[in-house]
């Protein structure tokens, strides 16, 4: 099996995988304390850093989410605060290392990850395990992003009590089947704003890794003070969800206006 087709199947999985791992986190809802949002910093790398910006806007913005590495640079951020590490493989050298230096400043240092076993599990005082679709195959994260969503939402005590996501993964491949019949573009600019941009910075990430395409991902206030002079008709731009957020429906608007790919 194609490395393209194993990361297919754990798209497809999601309605059943997620589901199920929601209601095995609501099980254990009495095995985790609800994390203070102005005493707890989520923190990741790649697909996880854009998991620690959803958290952070689940919190409205009330904790913080950081680069591992440069939090590692300012240890005193975390004195009496709880850390919570996002790794899905638990390997990530940065990470580790990060719990090492946290463990005697932080209030605790929380590992969200797939391995109980793994190196930054041993590191952490506690762990909360991801579930989600796994194959044999190397791929791009998506089930495991997607599961590490949910164990934010968790661990902020606002995972919905039911959830399913068959509509929206049958809306996605209708809109993926639709932008696959038009010529690749050069480059994408993901816009979004609060969560949206959150999950657009995941969006980017899969257009560089798996497509191979340079993406980037902008607030819609961000994107006209420098980004737009730099866009040619063979770019893409991707505004998430625009009818939710005006700033991102009126950057939307222009772009059409000026017949740039949207």
């Amino acid at each position: 099996m194609s490395s393209l087709d194993a990361m297919k199947r754990s798209i497809d999985s999601q309605p059943s995988t997620l589901s199920t791992y929601s209601d095995e986190l609501h099980r254990r809802r009495s095995e985790y304390a609800t994390l203070k949002p102005t005493r707890t910093i989520f923190t990741g790398s790649g697909d996880s850093y854009s998991a620690a910006l959803f958290a952070s806007e689940l919190s409205n913005g009330r904790l913080l989410a950081f680069d591992p590495y440069e939090l590692s640079k300012k240890t005193w951020i975390a004195e009496e605060k709880n850390i919570v590490i996002i790794s899905v493989s638990g390997k990530t050298k940065t990470n580790i290392k990060l719990a090492k230096k946290l463990r005697r400043k932080a209030r605790a240092v929380v590992a969200v990850t797939s391995d109980p076993y793994s190196p930054l599990a041993l590191k952490c005082d506690d762990t909360l395990i991801l579930d989600h679709h796994k194959e044999n195959v190397p791929t791009a994260g998506t089930s495991s992003y997607t599961s590490s969503l949910l164990a934010c939402g968790f661990l902020l005590g606002k995972l919905p009590r039911t959830l399913d996501v068959s509509k929206t993964l049958a809306g996605a491949w209708t809109w993926a089947e639709k932008a696959a019949k038009r010529s690749i573009p050069t480059s994408f600019t993901v816009i979004g704003s609060g969560l949206e941009h959150a999950i657009g910075y995941y969006g980017g990430l899969k257009f560089n890794e798996v497509l191979g395409i340079s993406a980037t991902c902008q607030y819609p206030e961000e994107f006209g003070h420098a980004y737009l002079f730099s866009l040619k008709k063979t770019d893409s731009i991707v505004c998430m969800n625009p009818d939710h957020d005006p700033k991102t429906h009126a950057v939307s608007e222009e772009l059409r206006k000026s017949h740039l790919r949207t």
